[in-house]
């Protein structure tokens, strides 16, 4: 998803190379639901990298600030 639009691997590059073209400010937010592979979130975090974006964030579950992940 970007924002609430679908999207798929197929078409998730170009979708965000057309959004952030025009943009000063190349960050953008990863939110990855519990469910989805951790594969699956460094694949787009490489498509978005691919398409311009400089920064990537992890948004990660209030619940889980703080706690050890190793």
């Amino acid at each position: 998803m970007i924002n609430q639009d679908r999207s798929d691997w197929n078409t998730l590059g170009a979708r965000l190379s057309d959004i952030f073209k025009e943009r000063a400010d190349k960050l953008a937010f990863v939110d990855g639901a519990e469910d989805v592979p951790f594969a699956d979130v460094a694949r787009a975090i490489d498509i978005m990298r691919d398409a311009g974006i400089e920064h990537v964030g992890l948004i990660i579950a209030r619940e889980n600030v703080g706690k050890k992940i190793l």
